[in-house]
């Protein structure tokens, strides 16, 4: 009989502590094995978050810097044609040199 039960008593209380030594880590023992995981993710992301917002900042002087740029070529257009008109006016001979392909459709 002792033969019987104390292999069912070893199961019954293999059982028990494996149900029971789980929940007794279980919660203080997965937040630390989560915060561990989730630490470096934290830190990836706040560096992401960084960079992304120090690049909106570049884009946004970049994108001014563009504006800036586009405004002076049209002002330098509009001199250049000025001064060939000028230039067509008042100095008959020789003409002027021809305009560059790249600048010809603008002018």
């Amino acid at each position: 009989m002792w033969e019987v039960v104390i292999p069912a008593a070893a199961g019954v209380v293999g059982v028990v502590v494996g149900f029971v030594a789980p929940r007794s880590r279980s919660l203080e023992s997965q937040r630390a094995d989560f915060e561990a995981v989730l630490a470096p993710t934290r830190d990836e992301l706040r560096d992401i978050r960084g960079r992304v917002h120090e690049l909106e900042l570049q884009h946004r002087a970049d994108t001014l810097q563009h504006i800036q740029d586009v405004r002076r070529i049209d002002v330098l257009v509009d001199y250049v044609k000025d001064l060939l008109a000028f230039i067509r006016t008042h100095v008959p001979a020789p003409p002027p040199p021809p305009i560059p392909d790249e600048i010809l459709n603008e002018i």
